[in-house]
């Protein structure tokens, strides 16, 4: 089962569930002189998948800005990520998989994308999930992120990132490069039963359904423990001084992973120790 810590990254481990359902709230109160809001996303699906409801759309028309977790609009973004994509001390691929492992995953590649894993050797494993996304949905995917980025750009309104590349790579290196190569093996040979466990977690996630998510992900098996405070806890302490600077400067639209919402250390619980009331808008 260890495929499936795979959908963490998509949609990261939801913690402890919260009394009201939603993945849009309504953060107001304290200084504010206009709400903003959270939204919680999961990020790949096929295009027909994305559904935007007219609260959300609201939600951004009447925000000054939008904020996602990185700056996708940057133009320094790609360079950034390009740098960071690779292994490190000249290491390569060839040295987390077996030459048998290397070549059977080559192979897969090429039948199954049109790419060979040579000219990859150097990233690191989790950027290949970037390529094995769209057999997993079985269509080109797209990403909430990518609608939000266009509405931005379409109402003049400016787009910002709440962490660097270089910090969301540190929190997900807390995954040893090893565990990521087993993780796309495991993916590549149990590839069926992936489709099926992503397309329960889809609906759950259409549905609003964030205590069916949270099971979900709970009864996966997968030891989240050892991950989870590197990619959801201590970067939603660090997130909440930077989200709670922009909501004083202006009302903002915050769309990150529906797995930092929940739980005590959630964003919506940090939010409202600081003072600001967060409710569900259904």
């Amino acid at each position: 089962m260890k495929r499936f810590l795979f959908l963490s990254l998509l949609l990261p481990l939801l913690a402890p569930a919260l009394p009201a359902q939603s993945l849009l709230w309504k953060i107001e109160g304290k200084e504010l002189s206009a709400p903003s809001y959270l939204f919680g996303t999961i990020h790949a699906l096929c295009r027909e998948e994305v559904v935007l409801s007219d609260a959300v759309i609201a939600a951004v028309d009447t925000c000054a800005q939008v904020a996602l977790e990185l700056d996708l609009d940057d133009p320094a973004l790609i360079v950034e990520m390009g740098h960071i994509s690779f292994m490190p001390n000249d290491s390569t691929l060839r040295d987390l998989f077996s030459e048998e492992d290397f070549t059977r995953l080559d192979a897969w590649l090429r039948d199954s994308v049109g790419m060979a894993l040579e000219p990859m050797k150097q990233m690191r494993p989790m950027f290949l999930f970037g390529v094995l996304i769209g057999k997993v949905l079985g269509c080109k995917p797209t990403s909430y992120e990518e609608i939000f980025m266009a509405m931005a750009a379409r109402q003049g309104k400016e787009l910002i990132g709440i962490e660097t590349p270089a910090e969301q790579l540190d929190a997900f290196s807390s995954i040893p490069m090893k565990k990521q190569a087993d993780m796309v093996l495991e993916m590549v040979d149990h590839m069926d039963s992936t489709r099926v466990e992503f397309r329960r977690l889809a609906a759950l996630y259409a549905a609003g359904d964030l205590e069916g998510l949270r099971a979900f992900v709970e009864n996966s098996t997968v030891e989240y423990g050892r991950y989870d405070a590197a990619l959801l806890r201590d970067r939603n302490h660090r997130w909440i001084p930077r989200i709670t600077r922009q909501l004083r400067r202006m009302s903002t639209f915050f769309a990150v992973g529906a797995g930092h919402l929940p739980g005590k250390d959630g964003l919506i619980t940090l939010l409202r120790e600081k003072g600001y009331r967060v409710t569900p808008v259904r």
